[in-house]
């Protein structure tokens, strides 16, 4: 590698990485789509505590190292933008108690419309799945949450092969998935502490009011509705609310069962922080057979970027590197740029290694502080 003094590097670092001084690479948004700190910003330790506050787990922090490392959003802004604010719009009506007329035809015609676009840029990405890219400041988990887990189930349904019609009916499924949990109060929903066994009966329940909500409507299909009945049912008949087991759990569902717990488990929640992709891969292979149906994994594995591009890591042989590019048939080995040695020592040029083609060589930390 060339001078690379001339070059920066685009670095994920965890906000408990994050110093005073550190100038941000991205901008940063608010879910509703507005700029917050843009590309640029330099950081303070009240600006760093402020984001760990409102939720941000990551932040992607300008750094001398290469010149030619580009990290892309999976989505384009202007479309996750439209697709959230949309949410975003729909789902406070829902949650103001205006049910009687919360599924009129402009709701469904956005919601369709934000839909096409969503399939639309899945289909066309060339990458995988990295939606770490786009940081944001959350103010409602369900929101955000309900656009990942659609994305998710858009990807994973291409990976196995739906047609449009079954991709818009898993989508829309996807969108609308925890609508149940616009008639939850709060103050249960938003508990930070541990929840009773009451509340939790109470937030179960958000299965069932969504499936009745949506399969009044004329506009939703019922295999839709059925994402928000059974997105909690469990390949083993442990789930809820019905207990179904394997295959009487639908296509649909068990394939956002898997997406669905890995945006949750990748985005910071008021009871817990955020884990990087790979530790929630690592949940997710061992309650693969129990909680997941095996091929969803399977699937959801080659369509996730779980390092994502800029994170730094350790490897076994003690030096250290950042991600810098993905194989596509095994995202679990991406390429590297080694960038210090086992003692720590900056090297004077880097230089890359595909994990693919040097088998004895592996990750054993991730988010590792330079």
């Amino acid at each position: 590698m060339g001078d690379h003094e001339k070059g920066i590097i685009m670095r994920l670092v965890s906000i408990i990485n994050c110093e005073s001084g550190m100038v941000l690479a991205k901008t940063v948004f608010h879910e509703s789509g507005r700029k917050l700190l843009g590309e640029g910003f330099e950081l303070t330790n009240k600006i760093i505590e402020r984001l760990a506050d409102q939720g941000v787990t990551h932040l992607y922090i300008q750094d001398k190292a290469t010149e030619d490392l580009l990290v892309e959003d999976s989505i384009p802004l202007e479309v996750r933008r439209e697709a959230t604010k949309t949410i975003h719009h729909h789902f406070q009506i829902i949650q103001s108690g205006q049910k009687a007329s919360m599924f009129e035809s402009r709701m469904m015609k956005d919601f369709k419309r934000i839909l096409d676009m969503l399939i639309s840029e899945v289909k066309a990405t060339k990458s995988l799945m990295n939606l770490l890219s786009h940081i944001q400041v959350h103010d409602h988990y369900v929101f955000s949450h309900s656009l990942n887990v659609t994305l998710y189930s858009i990807a994973l349904g291409v990976k196995r092969g739906f047609s449009e019609k079954q991709l818009y009916e898993m989508g829309l499924g996807g969108l609308l998935h925890d609508i149940g949990k616009m008639l939850i109060p709060p103050e249960i929903l938003h508990k930070p502490a541990k929840l009773t066994a009451e509340e939790f009966e109470f937030i179960k329940k958000h299965t069932e009011d969504g499936f009745d909500l949506l399969r009044k409507q004329a506009d939703v299909p019922l295999l839709s509705a059925h994402c928000a009945f059974q997105h909690h049912e469990k390949w083993n008949g442990k789930g809820y609310p019905r207990g179904l087991k394997g295959e009487e759990i639908h296509l649909y569902a068990r394939t956002m069962a898997v997406g669905d717990v890995f945006d949750a488990l990748t985005t910071n929640r008021c009871y817990r922080g955020a884990m990087l992709p790979h530790e929630a891969m690592e949940i997710i292979y061992a309650d693969t057979n129990t909680h997941f149906e095996q091929t969803a994994v399977e699937r959801f594995r080659e369509t996730i970027a779980i390092y994502p591009i800029g994170v730094t890591v350790k490897l076994n042989t003690g030096e250290t590197a950042v991600v810098i590019g993905y194989n596509e048939h095994s995202p679990s080995r991406p390429l590297v740029r080694v960038i210090k040695d086992p003692s720590g020592h900056e090297l004077p040029s880097y230089y890359e290694v595909d994990l693919m083609k040097h088998l004895s060589i592996m990750i054993t930390e991730c988010d590792a502080i330079l």
